[in-house]
């Protein structure tokens, strides 16, 4: 594969230099936005890793649908990799091939497992345990160390955030499996040998630059609030794209900017 140089993100750098992502955009433009800058892109797989979290929600909103037996395609985003129709065709017909495989794999064991127990959160799981890989191995595929920190921090938070959710419903240790990606900087085995013993397990996390939602973290366990510590989540995962911004051209500045829209979607 031929090594990318920053350089080569000269044009594409300035482009977006004088572009900004609007809030005002409808998601039709920010998924025109999206297919523009795949084509632009020295390399796509970089805009490819944001658009991931748009096919994970739609496979979430399929099966919830399925679930309460409700049309929701209202809720459906169009700036994923695949199309809502061709998602819910693959799932009606139980033919996944003509979807990216982690993704194919991921979605086939969500439904079946939903069709199994009629349990929404479990296909959830799964789905989230599959995205954070994906976006790990598509980090690794652009060779990004941005790319990568990044992906094992969301890693990390979507481990805390589950921590956080089953400590406070005091859920049994045997359960943590099903749950727990080891996409992050935290090993799973780590977390389960501390588990329940909060102060313990949240501990874990001082090292990671989660530290400062910990304190949250402490407060929403003890049941003083959720919102709170979700946006203090969100306020580290923000401070981290923010050093891109001190980057004047290559592949930074194309993050950048594709966080802004992801953002704007969240």
């Amino acid at each position: 594969m031929k090594k990318i140089k920053d350089t080569d993100y000269l044009y594409l750098s300035a482009y977006l230099q004088a572009k900004s992502a609007r809030s005002g955009e409808t998601a039709e433009e920010k998924a025109a936005a999206f297919r523009e800058l795949s084509s632009l892109a020295p390399d796509p797989q970089i805009v490819d890793f944001f658009r991931l979290k748009y096919d994970y929600h739609n496979a979430k909103v399929y099966l919830k649908s399925v679930a309460a037996g409700e049309d929701n395609s209202r809720l459906y985003l169009p700036m994923g990799r695949i199309s809502p129709a061709m998602l819910t065709e693959a799932c009606l017909t139980e033919n996944y091939g003509s979807l990216p495989a982690g993704f194919a794999a991921a979605l086939k064991e969500s439904s079946e497992t939903l069709g199994r127990t009629s349990d929404p959160r479990l296909a959830d799981f799964i789905l989230d345990k599959a995205y954070v890989k994906e976006m790990k191995d598509t980090a690794e595929k652009t060779r990004s160390e941005f790319l990568l920190g990044y992906a094992a921090l969301y890693a990390d938070a979507l481990n805390l955030r589950a921590l956080v959710r089953m400590l406070k419903s005091s859920v049994r240790p045997e359960q943590l499996k099903s749950v727990l990606t080891d996409c992050g900087s935290v090993r799973s085995t780590a977390i389960t040998a501390a588990y329940p013993d909060a102060a313990a397990v949240l501990g874990l996390f001082k090292s990671t630059a989660l530290a400062s939602s910990l304190a949250e973290a402490e407060k929403a366990v003890r049941g003083e609030g959720f919102t709170p510590f979700e946006r203090a989540v969100r306020g580290c995962l923000n401070a981290y794209m923010e050093k891109a911004k001190y980057v004047c051209f290559g592949e930074n500045v194309l993050i950048r900017y594709l966080y802004q829209i992801e953002e704007q979607s969240t």
